[in-house]
């Protein structure tokens, strides 16, 4: 008898793939609105002056970090939240968004009072008089939305786990609507408004953040998906419990917010040890950065997508259901990042000439752009690796991974590539960016080995089948 290979079912597969755009566009979407506020700030204040220009660059990049350290530990609210789905278990998910919240109520303030005291950052920075009292008023009222925000990345892990990223979209685009008015009142003046310069950036911010948890609010109490689902009452909302939600939030969360703060200082401390290189170097960095982490987008709501995903099928034990869910999001992932690598390739220089017409400044960033074209897949590959490893409850590797890559092969490797003739004559900025494609290259193969590894352990242990 002749033993015929069976025909792949790619029906599956099709489905896999509606719902993952169902998923990762709005993700995409709502990242490049956020994205907007920022670039909204920088234009508004540019117009008051140099030095607003200057407080706005210089309190977003401390306002990121700690920003990150409470989207990092509620970042695991999709993955648990999934799960529960996958069980059914709608308990449990109201259980995790009541906890969730109470993490983010003291996550949002201690991140507030935290940027309020930054004067001894500012200090050290040797500012000017006006850029110190600038920079110190925009973070001081930015402060008073974080706890706002907290709340409101809370609701949005907790609808986005329930498979809905539609309602992050609408709002991320409102809240981008909403800034640039709120900035022209603040920034400018009007009647009786006191123009603010710079600061008034950080008051509209704070408005926007807190306008932003009323709408979630609105949302998931209104939405005929979530309102049985959040039990916001007194009665019905629960108190905090380290054993229904909290230990596991802190357990995922933590870790998460590690890895994404080695991420963002690598890309920092780099810029602080290639400051005595010179203008022009640094001005062909921050192309390139500005250039690659908008092409990163893409790749990483599909691994916010493939989180969500690979944690309804984790809840379900189903291991067919798991896999068409990584094959479709890798594929896919790989398939587009390969397509933004060649555009990068082809278009480096026209690239450089969007941000700057300095032509020192184009040659350099077009060399650097080379080399961020060649990591592209790896990053791809890596970054949903790591969305799936979340979906499936395994953060600890990420973060261990995370940090050999980014800070023992992109920064150490890198810093000997770069002012060294140890392995090649030094080669400036570039051996910082060789030293990033190398560590993204082992982050990818790691991940991918951890995430292999995991499924074999779940299949042993029979928690997926």
């Amino acid at each position: 008898m002749i033993n015929r290979l069976q025909p792949i079912q790619w029906q599956p597969y099709r489905r896999e793939l509606s719902y993952l755009f169902r998923l990762s566009l709005p993700i995409l979407l709502a990242q490049l609105a956020l994205t907007g506020l920022g670039v909204v700030d920088t234009i508004m204040s540019g117009r008051v002056g140099t030095e607003d220009l200057a407080a706005i660059g210089l309190g977003s990049s401390l306002l990121l970090p700690i920003f990150m350290i409470a989207t990092g530990i509620l970042l695991a609210l999709t993955p648990l939240v999934a799960k529960q789905k996958g069980k059914e278990n709608w308990d449990g998910v109201s259980a995790l968004l009541h906890q969730a919240i109470w993490v983010a109520l003291p996550l949002g303030i201690l991140s507030g009072v935290l940027l309020m005291h930054l004067q001894w950052v500012l200090t050290e920075l040797s500012l000017s008089d006006k850029v110190f009292q600038l920079t110190d008023d925009y973070l001081f009222y930015c402060a008073f939305g974080l706890p706002g925000i907290a709340l409101y990345q809370a609701f949005r892990f907790f609808w986005e786990g329930l498979g809905m990223t539609l309602p992050t979209l609408s709002i991320s685009f409102f809240a981008l609507l909403l800034n640039i008015p709120l900035n022209a009142l603040f920034v400018y003046g009007w009647g009786p408004v006191e123009a603010y310069g710079a600061a008034g950036c950080g008051i509209a911010t704070a408005i926007v953040m807190w306008t932003m948890l009323g709408l979630a609010i609105a949302y998931v109490k209104k939405s005929q998906h979530t309102c049985h689902l959040v039990k916001l009452t007194s009665k019905q909302f629960q108190s905090p419990s380290w054993a229904n939600g909290i230990a596991d939030l802190l357990n995922l969360g933590v870790p998460n917010t590690l890895a994404l703060l080695f991420e963002i200082s690598l890309f920092s401390f780099i810029a602080l040890f290639i400051a005595h290189l010179g203008a022009v170097v640094i001005a062909a960095h921050q192309v390139t950065i500005s250039y690659t982490g908008l092409a990163f987008m893409v790749p990483l709501s599909f691994a916010m997508a493939v989180t969500v995903r690979s944690g309804l099928a984790y809840g379900q034990a189903s291991l067919s259901a798991l896999r068409i869910s990584l094959r479709t999001g890798m594929g896919v992932a790989v398939v587009v990042s390969s397509g933004i690598a060649l555009v990068t390739f082809l278009m480096m220089d026209d690239i450089a000439q969007i941000y700057t017409q300095d032509a020192q400044v184009i040659a350099l960033a077009s060399t650097l752009l080379f080399l961020a074209a060649t990591y592209q897949v790896f990053d791809a590959i890596q970054v949903v690796s790591a969305g799936a490893l979340r979906g499936l409850h395994s953060t600890k590797v990420t973060m261990i991974v995370t940090f050999i890559s980014y800070w023992l092969i992109g920064m150490g490797l890198g810093a000997v590539f770069a002012f060294t003739d140890w392995i090649v004559p030094a080669m400036g900025v570039a051996g910082f960016w060789l030293g990033i494609v190398l560590g993204l290259v082992l982050a990818a193969i790691l991940l991918q080995l951890k995430l292999r590894f995991l499924i074999q352990r779940l299949i042993r242990t029979g928690e997926i089948r």
